[in-house]
């Protein structure tokens, strides 16, 4: 069994970095969620005893959690106290029913594009979230630190482990793989072969007919050389990959479930800035993550399938030289990978690669075998790009020209599809910007000296006509066009995002609820958005992993997790009910009362197992 890292060694360290405590995470070393759920995929409930219903139930623990914090419509109607027996029956219903809408197979699991469509439908309406998805491919690998960097942003991260055959000629073939719910992360101070992930395992508990204890399960990871591919696969390609302890299995995707963010530009200094206005309400205030630039005005900024990792391309003070940064927007680290001459904008597609324009080209740079950023792929163009966005749906730059009223399309490998002229009736003067509406996939264009924005269309040939000239209340210079997952549109406008929504006539009103709306923000701004970088390659069967056997039991009244209880723990206790976190709401019935303090005594004098 895999052992357990000394959690006060991590303790001590963050202390002497002079990191504060806090409920969430102590300093950047650790970072925990109380309460994850750990419910056991084999049931007799299930087909084939859920034996491939790893991807539902680790999902189901993700979406309970959010039902019990803050929102009771995510999963079952919560908040309830999920390692209860009286739930097995009622959670057993749901994965029956999250694996049909999965599409999840009796025998060989379920396909990771059928996670994403199925976890954003399950969170629409609940509140302000996005899904991300994520598996290596070609020369990208994933670090443990990813993972990390997005818990503390606010994500829920559901890990995948591929389970790996060795092959001759240093090689590892992929076949199989299974997903956890992340508990979370420690010792994540120094480098990533010190890191510990520490998950929910719904694979280690047999029994068919009762839910077993909640447990958590810890692993570490080693780097090793060789190369990988994925099941399918003809290419072997050299990459960053993290074998576990023990076993051969890696870390070579993940899901994530994230509350809403945006990534703006300070309005005076133009440092980004990773604004999350609506966490979970186990930790009630919103957080913010600040990057500064050393030299630059920053002209676009991008995340890629991770939200946490993306692009930032500046120019200097002359506007002739540009820079491409590689940007941890929750660490504020960024790593120049690439210049040019005359930038003029950015995008970032779904698998996370940047195509740049500058003069009148547009190029793409990716990573290479040897770690480093190049150029893999150019056009030119007829004419400069001034705005730029790339449509997920059909993997297309949209590229907008505002003098000569010019949009294209162009594929990802850089080949012009389209060509269209924009009709004269849609005005655009100043800066403009260009958008795709993910609900129906149409093109919005607006300009900074042009007060409505406008609605493109298309006839029966495929030609651009202006469906509607909006008029959004209240806005007079709109930057930034942006679209949310669910089709709220944003701008940016006297210094501030304002959003909207649809006022069912044909109008657009301000979506005063959305935690986005009236945020300070600079000309740029870029909304978080939904992201996979999914191809139906990197589908196969879900594999159930090695007997890691039962892990960890929970420790629920050890709050600080420094592996005692003591004064410490009521003290902390005390600090969450004081700040409204749901992590002190020990009777689940979703309110902190005076019997959220007796449960709390209760099973302080449990003790631990």
């Amino acid at each position: 069994m895999l052992q357990k890292p000394n959690a006060g060694n991590c303790i001590v360290k963050c202390i002497v970095a002079g990191l504060a405590l806090s409920s969430q995470a102590i300093g950047q070393c650790m970072v925990y969620r109380n309460d994850m759920p750990d419910f056991d995929q084999k049931r007799a409930g299930l087909l084939n005893d859920g034996n491939s219903y790893c991807v539902p139930t680790a999902t189901a623990n993700a979406l309970a959690y959010i039902s019990n914090h803050g929102y009771p419509s995510a999963f079952a109607g919560g908040p309830r106290d999920w390692a209860s027996q009286d739930q097995y029956i009622p959670v057993t219903t749901s994965l029956f029913l999250m694996g049909f809408q999965m599409g999840t197979d009796p025998d060989n699991g379920t396909p990771m594009n059928n996670w994403f469509n199925f976890t954003k439908s399950a969170l629409s309406g609940v509140g302000y979230f996005g899904v991300s998805k994520f598996h290596t491919f070609g020369y990208v690998g994933l670090s443990p630190k990813t993972l990390s960097d997005q818990m503390r942003m606010g994500a829920i991260v559901l890990p995948v482990m591929g389970w790996y055959e060795w092959r001759t000629g240093s090689r590892w073939r992929r076949n199989g793989g299974h997903m956890v719910t992340m508990w979370g992360a420690f010792d994540t101070c120094g480098s990533v072969s010190d890191m510990r992930v520490a998950f929910r395992d719904p694979a280690n508990d047999s029994i068919l007919t009762s839910q077993g204890p909640f447990t958590t399960t810890m692993t570490g990871f080693n780097y090793i050389g060789g190369t990988y591919a994925m099941k399918n696969e003809t290419d072997f390609y050299p990459r960053i990959v993290y074998r576990l302890d023990a076993t051969n299995g890696f870390l070579d995707g993940y899901g994530s479930i994230w509350p809403t963010f945006g990534l703006t530009t300070n309005p005076i200094f133009g440092d980004v800035t990773m604004t999350v206005p609506q966490p979970l309400t186990d930790e009630p205030e919103p957080k913010r993550f600040d990057l500064s630039l050393a030299t630059g005005a920053v002209m676009a900024v991008g995340h890629g399938p991770s939200p946490t990792e993306g692009y930032i391309l500046a120019k200097d003070a002359l506007g002739r030289l540009g820079t491409l940064y590689l940007a941890n927007f929750v660490d504020g680290t960024t790593e120049s990978i690439a210049s040019m001459i005359t930038p003029r904008g950015m995008v970032v597609s779904r698998d996370g690669t940047a195509y740049v324009a500058s003069s009148s080209r547009i190029s793409r740079y990716a990573p290479q075998a040897d770690g480093r950023y190049a150029v893999i792929q150019t056009v030119d163009l007829p004419n400069p790009a001034d705005a730029m966005f790339y449509d997920d749906e059909t993997d297309e730059v949209v590229a907008m020209n505002v003098s000569n009223r010019q949009l294209l399309r162009i594929s990802r490998e850089l080949v012009i599809r389209r060509s269209d002229l924009i009709p004269t009736s849609a005005a655009v003067l100043g800066d403009g910007s260009v958008a795709v509406n993910p609900i129906d996939g149409k093109e919005w264009i607006a300009g900074s000296q042009t007060a409505t924005v406008a609605r493109l269309g298309r006839d029966g040939t495929g030609r651009l006509l202006p469906e509607a000239l909006v008029g959004l209340p209240g806005v007079t210079s709109p930057r930034s066009l942006q679209f949310g997952d669910d089709g709220t549109l944003f701008v940016v406008d006297g210094g501030r995002i304002k959003a909207f929504e649809p006022n069912g006539a044909g109008g657009w009103r301000a979506a005063t609820s959305h935690p986005l709306h009236d945020q300070e923000s600079g000309p740029i701004f870029t909304v978080g958005r939904s992201r996979t970088n999914y191809d139906p390659i990197m589908d196969d069967d879900n594999v159930l992993p090695p007997d890691y056997g039962m892990g960890e039991p929970d420790c629920r009244a050890d709050l600080n997790k420094d592996g005692r209880l003591d004064i410490f723990d009521f003290l902390e206790f005390q600090n969450l009910f004081a700040r409204g976190s749901t992590w002190a709401d020990f009777d689940y019935d979703g309110r902190l009362t005076i019997f959220d303090f007796l449960a709390y005594q209760n099973a302080f004098a449990a003790g631990c197992p």
